[in-house]
């Protein structure tokens, strides 16, 4: 049976001017799951806003780089540039940021945002990846599968899972999971996690009654099951080296 999943897509802003490089951007990420949105170079950042935010320079500027880094803390900065000095551009990774120079390559620049995209999940505490038994999860490309099939999962269910797998190896309690949705810590929010649980559970589980995956601490929050299995230790191996992207540099 094939399932349409329900994904929460990676956020793209491009602080640009020219119209050409927002469709390129456009045309070259919106393909890989990407909502790719553009302003003027002069917007003023936000939290929480976006995920990765292209800037468009002339010549890179680490300063300007570093200010927009604060402008957009909950983001990943990729700076686009027509002129590179060699101690610009290691400012700018010493800043925590990227950067590729203009013109470039449409790979190059899928390349630089999938980057952005791992080591965004990096400083989120979350892995790439979880298996348990028959039960396969890629946070990257934000996909649930159970015995090789696609799982329709909400954005809620999947922000869920992304908070238990970001707690491996203890259990997520009921306030840090209410917090990472995003609610206040109250009542109706901890009914809502448990309705969560429930509607995943019978999604992902062998026997919902009778839960193998996501597990109940008694009054004190969540756990994932640690990983399981052959498919879980060869996803392991593929994924050892998932923060170290080859960017082309």
């Amino acid at each position: 049976m094939d399932a349409k999943v329900s994904r929460s897509r990676t956020r793209v802003l491009v602080l640009t001017d020219e119209v050409q490089l927002f469709r390129l951007a456009r045309t070259v990420l919106a393909p890989r799951g990407c909502v790719v949105e553009a302003a003027s170079p002069a917007a003023r950042g936000g939290a929480g806003a976006y995920d990765v935010v292209v800037l468009d320079l002339a010549r890179l500027d680490p300063a300007l780089v570093e200010r927009r880094r604060r402008e957009f803390p909950d983001a990943e900065i990729l700076a686009l540039s027509g002129e590179c000095r060699e101690a610009d551009a290691v400012a700018v990774i010493e800043a925590g940021a990227d950067w590729l120079v203009r013109p470039f390559r449409s790979d190059d620049l899928a390349a630089r945002v999938r980057a952005a995209q791992l080591r965004r999940l990096a400083a989120l505490g979350a892995p790439r990846r979880y298996a348990h038994g028959q039960l396969a999860i890629d946070f990257l490309e934000q996909r649930v599968l159970r015995d090789g099939r696609l799982v329709a999962v909400t954005p809620s269910e999947l922000r869920l899972l992304t908070i238990l797998a970001r707690a491996t190896g203890r259990v997520a309690t009921m306030a840090e999971i209410v917090a990472g949705l995003g609610r206040d810590d109250s009542l109706r929010a901890r009914q809502s996690v448990h309705g969560l649980v429930y509607g995943l559970r019978r999604k992902i589980e062998r026997d919902a009654v009778r839960p193998e995956i996501l597990l109940n601490e008694a009054r004190v929050g969540y756990r994932l099951a640690s990983m399981t299995g052959q498919f879980a230790q060869r996803l392991v191996a593929r994924g050892a080296d998932a923060l170290n992207v080859k960017t082309g540099r």
